[in-house]
């Protein structure tokens, strides 16, 4: 019969487990594993470190109590809780990236388990339920911030029982996508010099990966099919900027990024930290037209990275500094996505300010790897980004939330005013965007429209409250804002106009095309409700001068110009049309009828011809059309599938008239 050593004895090694979690390993046999193992019936292993290599090779009897203590368990389905500080079981060394973070062409063999985080609320009771039964005598650990906060994890199967899926997720596209691109790829990811034009041109401002780390991966083809896919399709963004891929066509990008698409969907029945790094580069790259899909695939990725447990510091975890840091910036990138898809799609965020913890990552510790002194500001905008985006999040709940405290509100406004002048004013000199085409960090372009359409958010809501309120100078306060607002968006107009090609072809978050539909659609209201001709004049031709550099620099190749011109090319030409028409009809113009006073019915009323009539009164026919969105009453119908319901006599449940 084998006797369990004493405690604290180290004739016996710890088992993986317990020397991880630093605690009492009771020792076992080959058929019974430790006590803390078998009570959590995992894998009781031991991993030989060099040290006890070194040992062995000094003295030989030991080798014999190794053997011994090479411990497997029985197997089990069964999902059982553990209290770790990490998603990741395994890692290829104790300095380098886990195998979850990038994927592999096998992970799907040979992860088929995932580590999910369990409900916040029993992690204490299991941590206390977990030290009883591992030793019902040891001392009490110390406390620490993750004692007093704990995590706890619970393993569960990565695959749906019973549902065919593919063994290996976007394997079959990658191959196809690699056919495509040939030696365009290596062009792509120079694998020479480590130097590649992702990496020049969209890391900087969008930091997803470790440089060194992801390339090595790359080399060693470790990185998942599907990641591969979403990158290639990602940089096709950026074809134009190599003299070499210039002198050869590119790949049809639509159908580039329909493999990536398809490779994700599937990726997504066997998720994990993999799946998160796809769908945050998805969300980055193009095109951005297929919004609906966009704002599910945030919605997925926001529920993915708070099933890994994303939205908790990992900086007091004994995990590798390279995947604390990775850990952090998957996050914010998921957050930026969560906030800005928000403001753009126009649906309200999923992530609040009270359930996270991770901090804004540093820029000096962005990039971990070998130190790099060309590096050492590229990650500045990343940086600025967040903090940024911390101000939108406090912005949209202000435009989501249905009830609206008057007496809370203007202060609320009030103080984001502030936080974003503080922005400003803190903003490095690096982040700033340089007149004329001197070299910039990469994302600084679109940091600053970014901001602006910030400001643009915030003096759209104070117009609401104004509009809501019951003020006795409701009117003059109406006025005041629409005033500050008409501004906000000339701003964003005389910016945008004064862009270079060369900034135009920097990097560009996709929801820039968005920012830019928001100022048209408020430059035409400022352009027909403007009681006075001059103001309206004004806008007008601000109006007319963003389109004239829509157009410029769609055809120069910038397709964000593109979704804005789409979406509003109709309208704006009507309004454009119109003002023309109302200019020449009389050089005086008559008394402005204020709308918000005479109510909506007044922009039905048909101007009298020769009158000289303002431009807030618009022909009937102009009005479903006016804008790219319908009535709600129209559009109801389109959320339903008429086409596949009316063979089974859907349709006949309703009376016809």
């Amino acid at each position: 019969m084998t006797q369990r050593r004493p405690y604290r004895s180290h004739k016996v090694p710890a088992c993986d487990r317990c020397r991880r979690f630093k605690r009492r390993c009771t020792g076992g046999t080959p058929d019974r594993p430790c006590l803390l193992c078998n009570l959590q019936e995992v894998p009781c292993e031991y991993t030989p470190t060099p040290s006890s290599l070194q040992k062995s090779q000094s003295a030989p009897g030991r080798s014999a109590r190794r053997t011994v203590s090479q411990r497997t368990a029985r197997p089990t389905p069964a999902p059982n809780l553990q209290q770790q500080p990490s998603t990741i079981d395994a890692e290829d060394g104790h300095g380098g990236v886990g195998s979850d973070y990038h994927g592999g062409p096998n992970q799907a063999h040979s992860k088929l388990e995932l580590s999910m985080v369990a409900n916040p609320v029993i992690s204490e009771d299991i941590r206390i339920l977990e030290r009883y039964m591992s030793s019902q005598a040891t001392s009490r650990v110390g406390s620490s911030a993750l004692e007093s906060n704990p995590m706890v994890y619970m393993k569960i199967s990565r695959r749906r029982e019973g549902l065919a899926m593919t063994e290996n997720p976007g394997k079959q596209q990658k191959e196809t996508l690699m056919q495509i691109l040939r030696s365009s790829a290596n062009e792509l990811i120079d694998l020479e010099v480590t130097r590649s034009l992702y990496f020049e041109h969209i890391h900087p401002a969008f930091p997803l990966f470790d440089q060194d780390s992801f390339i090595q991966l790359y080399r060693e083809n470790k990185v998942s099919p599907t990641l591969i896919c979403d990158f290639f399709a990602v940089s096709q963004i950026l074809w134009n900027h190599s003299p070499t891929l210039r002198k050869t066509p590119p790949p049809d990008s639509l159908f580039v990024w329909n493999l990536a698409v398809e490779a994700l969907q599937q990726d997504f029945l066997v998720a994990g930290i993999s799946t998160l790094y796809a769908v945050v580069l998805d969300l980055v790259g193009r095109p951005i037209y297929a919004v609906l899909l966009n704002a599910i695939n945030t919605g997925r990725a926001v529920s993915l990275a708070l099933s890994l447990g994303l939205n908790r510091n990992p900086s007091g975890w004994k995990r590798p500094a390279i995947e604390i840091e990775l850990r952090k910036r998957l996050w914010w990138a998921v957050l930026i996505h969560d906030y800005w898809s928000s403001f753009a799609h126009g649906t309200p965020p999923m992530i609040r300010k009270d359930q996270y913890d991770v901090p804004i990552p540093a820029v000096s510790d962005l990039d971990v790897g070998p130190r790099h002194p060309e590096r050492s500001t590229a990650f500045v905008c990343f940086s600025s980004l967040c903090r940024l985006t911390l101000i939108l999040g406090d912005i949209l709940p202000l435009a989501y939330n249905l009830t609206i405290d008057q007496q809370d509100i203007w202060k609320q406004i009030c103080h984001l005013e502030f936080e974003l002048d503080a922005w400003d004013s803190r903003l490095p000199d690096e982040a700033r965007p340089l007149n004329g085409d001197r070299r910039r960090i990469p994302g600084c372009s679109s940091l600053r429209l970014g901001y602006l359409s910030a400001r643009l958010l915030l003096k759209r809501v104070a117009l609401h409250a104004a509009t809501i309120s019951s003020d006795a100078d409701r009117k003059g306060n109406i006025a005041h804002h629409l005033s500050q607002l008409r501004r906000s968006a000339q701003e964003i107009v005389n910016y945008f106009c004064g862009l270079t090609k060369a900034q135009l072809q920097e990097f560009w978050l996709p929801y820039t095309a968005h920012h830019l539909i928001l100022t048209v659609i408020i430059l035409l209201r400022c352009t027909i409700e403007s009681p006075e001709p001059t103001i309206a004049e004004n806008c007008r031709a601000d109006l007319d001068r963003l389109w004239i550099k829509l157009q410029s620099a769609a055809k120069d190749g910038w397709d964000l110009a593109n979704i804005c011109i789409t979406r509003c090319a109709e309208s704006v030409s009507k309004i454009l049309a119109m003002s023309v028409s109302a200019s020449s009809s009389s050089a005086t113009a008559a008394t402005a009828v204020d709308p918000i006073e005479v109510g909506p019915s007044a922009l039905l009323e048909l101007p009298d011809v020769g009158s000289g009539s303002p431009m807030h009164f618009i022909a009937p026919d102009l009005i479903p059309d006016i804008l790219p969105f319908s009535n709600p009453d129209i559009s109801f119908d389109n959320q339903w599938d008429i086409g596949g319901l009316s063979g089974l006599g859907f349709m006949d449940m309703f009376p016809h008239p």
